[in-house]
């Protein structure tokens, strides 16, 4: 009887894991914004970005509001801030988490305004949905840019918030 053989299966190439980290670029921000809050989302932006003072100055040119009240939102001096962007130091992890969150609440404003003034306009108005407080003192709390991020996500599918 003759043997017949039968094909080898050769193993699949291997691949990187779609989970492996990418080298971190420096500024070059390759996406500024994040789809969501979720802290897995927040943690791996944080991760495969270097968050350096750069963003604290775009978050700047997306806003009417003055250094002051964006150092408040961020927990720092203004001093501090200054010395940040002057040195365009890279932050420390805190600091990122609440800058990277920040700069993703405003761009999502501005998606759902159509324009940034109308956002901060928004944010300055005492709201129902925020204890008839001014979304914009929610600014300086992970869980207020959270809740503000969900309430403008509500807003895209025809809450009234």
């Amino acid at each position: 009887m003759e043997k017949v053989k039968t094909p080898v299966k050769k193993a699949p190439k291997k691949t990187a894991a779609p989970h492996t980290r990418q080298p971190r670029p420096s500024s070059g921000h390759s996406k500024w914004t994040l789809e969501g809050l979720k802290d897995a989302e927040v943690l791996h932006y944080m991760e495969a970005n270097t968050v350096d003072a750069s963003f604290i100055d775009a978050i700047k040119k997306m806003t009417r509001y003055k250094e002051s009240k964006i150092a408040g939102w961020l927990r720092i001096s203004e001093r501090t801030m200054r010395t940040y962007q002057s040195e365009n130091k890279v932050l420390e992890k805190g600091l990122s988490e609440q800058v990277v969150m920040l700069r993703t609440v405003m761009e999502k404003g501005k998606a759902v305004f159509g324009e940034s003034d109308a956002f901060d306009k928004w944010l300055d108005m005492e709201n129902f949905f925020f204890d008839g407080k001014k979304p914009s003192s929610y600014l300086d709390t992970t869980s207020g840019l959270r809740y503000i991020f969900d309430r403008l996500t509500a807003m895209e599918y025809g809450d009234n918030v």
